[in-house]
């Protein structure tokens, strides 16, 4: 049970980011972005960059939630532990592809 507020806590934050990122004001939470110098910065258009990272942490906000659902059906009996794995490889498949899509959308659209 601990387990699974600990997800849930950490699902809150990166939907508080996420909120952040699409009102504009998060650019500082991504990372490398920061550390650029300013005429790199300008290179992006800040307004989709944000956007597009706040969709990635939209999505592992989302499937955090799953996870601590089905970790809460595993602890109450209602599902086996084994029955976990499938959804598990499924979230970490989501995540990489959600992550490739996202950076081809910084590269070709962002990029001014």
């Amino acid at each position: 049970m601990i387990a699974e507020i600990i997800i849930l806590v950490v699902a809150l934050l990166f939907l508080i980011i996420s909120i952040f990122l699409f009102n504009g004001k998060g650019k500082w939470l991504i990372a490398g972005y920061h550390t650029l110098s300013k005429d790199e910065q300008k290179k992006y258009d800040e307004k989709k960059l944000c956007k597009a990272v706040g969709v990635l942490c939209i999505i592992c906000c989302f499937m955090l939630c799953i996870m601590a659902y089905l970790g809460y059906r595993v602890d109450s009996g209602l599902m086996n532990e084994n029955d976990m794995l499938p959804f598990g490889l499924l979230f970490v498949i989501v995540i990489i592809v959600t992550l490739i899509i996202i950076s081809r959308y910084i590269n070709k659209k962002a990029k001014k």
